[in-house]
């Protein structure tokens, strides 16, 4: 189905993928990786194998990962995967597999994200420049914007996404990687002169450090640099000593020598803001350095900042994501070529 091979939406896509009609068929067997015996045709497809559930919307791939695996790692994908309670797959059978069972699973992420919308509340008066911007915006539009989203692989200059690690956006969710970098695009079209960096350019010691993991005592940061006036705003939405003395550290160590300005940032922190959950770390983040873009300055914090916002995280979460999903009709085509960062 070349139809997941390029961009695609739950709208466009998700009757299409229905109309296959292949259920989930959970296999006990051992797999194996065989020729075709004398004769044999090409196997039909009738359903997708699978082990259990790992959640209510959430399918497991692992099956088809390790079959295509183990007939790649013989050269020869000529070659048959086999279960015993399943029967056989073509290499080409499992990769269409593959792609189905994931596009499931990103209509589903999509269908909770639009149940979300639903569902959120917040008052009007809570909200304070700059993020008025989308007051006017219904929540049909809203929902609209992410049924169209585009689930297969975009670009933001030369960092491959896929749509769906957007919709981190909903609920109380963390906000990963992939999410960071769609809002700093954000700001740095929505602001003038500004520059982002990764939030990967600080890298892990280890292999083992880069297995997924999260503790009450992980919390994410951020740091704003004003070239112009050589100051450096460091910010941590649960204002732990820890976590400042990493950023400063971090500033210091690999961001002074990147821009060039060894020693010369005078460094500050930002306290005015301290998130009242265990999962808005990054939206807060977001939202400081937009205040900081906005104009504010920790001398004059309470004249952008306003605790109403903490009455708002639903609000504002619909609004990066909206202006994320925007910007993919520029850079989904734009900087799909591996463009760089500005």
């Amino acid at each position: 189905m070349e139809i997941l091979s390029a961009p695609y939406s739950r709208r466009t896509t998700m009757p299409l993928v229905e109309r296959l009609g292949l259920p989930p068929f959970e296999i006990t067997g051992v797999l194996a990786v065989v020729k075709y015996n004398v004769g044999q045709t090409v196997p039909v497809i009738k359903a997708i194998p699978q082990a259990e559930r790992l959640g209510h919307d959430v399918v497991e791939v692992v099956r088809l990962w390790h079959a295509i695996q183990a007939i790649d790692e013989t050269n020869n994908h000529d070659l048959l995967a086999t279960w015993d309670d399943y029967g056989y797959a073509t290499c080409d059978q499992l990769q269409l597999m593959e792609k189905v069972v994931v596009a499931k699973n990103n209509f589903a992420l999509v269908q909770a994200t639009v149940d979300w919308i639903e569902t959120v509340e917040f008052q009007v008066e809570d909200i304070v420049e700059p993020f008025k911007d989308t007051l006017d915006i219904t929540k049909v539009d809203y929902k609209a914007a992410v049924e169209v989203l585009n689930l297969g692989e975009w670009f933001f200059g030369r960092h491959p996404l896929h749509g769906c690690e957007f919709l981190d956006f909903r609920e109380n969710l963390w906000l990963h990687t992939g999410s960071i970098i769609g809002a700093l695009f954000v700001l740095r079209e929505t602001y003038e002169d500004v520059g982002i960096i990764n939030p990967r350019f600080l890298d892990f010691d280890t292999m083992e450090q880069r297995s997924p993991s999260s503790t009450s005592n992980t919390t994410g940061g951020a740091f704003f640099v004003d070239q112009r006036r050589k100051r450096c705003y460091l910010f941590d939405p649960m204002q732990l000593k820890s976590s400042i003395s990493t950023l400063k550290d971090a500033v210091r160590s690999v961001v002074e020598p990147m821009l060039d300005m060894t020693d010369q940032l005078q460094i500050e922190t930002i306290n005015g803001c301290e998130q009242n959950d265990c999962t808005s770390c990054g939206l807060w983040c977001l939202v400081v350095m937009e205040l900081l873009l906005f104009g504010a300055t920790p001398e004059h914090w309470s004249s952008y900042w306003n605790d109403s916002l903490n009455n708002a995280v639903g609000c504002l979460r619909m609004r990066y994501m909206l202006k994320i999903l925007k910007l993919h009709n520029y850079f989904g085509v734009a900087e799909a070529e591996g463009g760089e960062d500005k």
